[in-house]
Formats: structure tokens, sequence, C-alpha cells
């Protein structure tokens, strides 16, 4: 099996980059420094693998193929004059609108999402809301959507 397959965060960040970019929405991967500085409107993804979820789940070379890890999502926005508000009069805000359509990309992925944007060796196999974490000052709001995901390695 190929190295660069054990390099689990990398080319799962790279399927959610674009699969997020379909869905219209720019994502930074939390390890992305080379593109600069954050623009004051942002949505970063930070993914953290976790162990093998049992030994019952090895390949025929002995190798561990079923993982657990989660996902962190963070939307940050600026505040903003009433005046300029979501870009669909259904939310009250623009931070309101991305959490949403965050949330709705990551839960309604299917097999045609998995194979179009996950074509290698790793692919998510479940992803399970766990909770989010708010944070809002005079100046921004931010939100932190966390994920459980088990992930398979072929």
């Amino acid at each position: 099996m190929d190295t660069i397959n054990y390099d689990f965060e990398s080319a799962l960040e790279a399927g959610f980059k674009t699969l997020f970019d379909a869905a219209g929405l720019a994502l930074r991967i939390a390890d992305d420094i080379d593109e600069g500085e954050l623009p004051d409107e942002c949505i970063t993804l930070e993914i953290d693998a976790g162990g093998p979820i049992s030994d019952e789940h090895q390949n025929s070379a002995g190798i561990y193929d079923n993982y657990a890890g989660t996902i962190a999502v963070e939307i940050h926005t600026p505040r903003v004059p009433i005046d300029q508000v979501a870009t669909s009069a259904t939310f009250k805000n623009r931070h309101r609108e991305l959490v949403a359509t965050v949330r709705k990309t990551l839960e309604e992925i299917d097999a045609t999402a998995l194979s179009t944007n996950w074509s290698g060796a790793l692919s998510p196999t479940k992803i399970t809301p766990t909770g989010t974490d708010r944070e809002n000052d005079k100046d921004s709001q931010k939100s932190t959507l966390n994920y459980a995901m088990q992930f398979r390695i072929a």
C-alpha cells in the first residue's frame, strides 16, 4: 500500500474541499497557510484521525481499513448592519446561512458525492453531528460544527 494513503487528514480534507467548492462554499483547510491570511468571512475545516474502529476490520493484507476521526468546521463572519443580511431572505443573517449550508453539505453526502470527491483510497463512510460551539462579540460571529466520522482505506 502506498505511504501517501496513510496521510489520512490530507486526503480526506482534499475531498471535503472539492465537496464544499461544488456547494459554492470557499473552504480553507486549517493547514493551508500558503493561501495567505484568512478573510473576514471564512470557513475552515480540520480533521483529526483516530484509531481503528475494531480489530475485526482488517483487509486481506492485515491492514486496518476502518478508522474513526473527528471533523471540525469553523464558520467565521464579521457582524454587519441589519441592511447587510443573508443572500437568502429565509435567513436572519449571512452567518446563519453559511452554518445551514455547511450542515446541509456534510449531512447530505451520498454515493455520487463520495465517488466524485474521494476517488482515491480514502473516503468517509459515516459522518455524525456531535454539537455546535458558538462565540459572538461586537465584531464577529463564530460557529464551530463538530462531527464524529468514520472512514475507510481501500
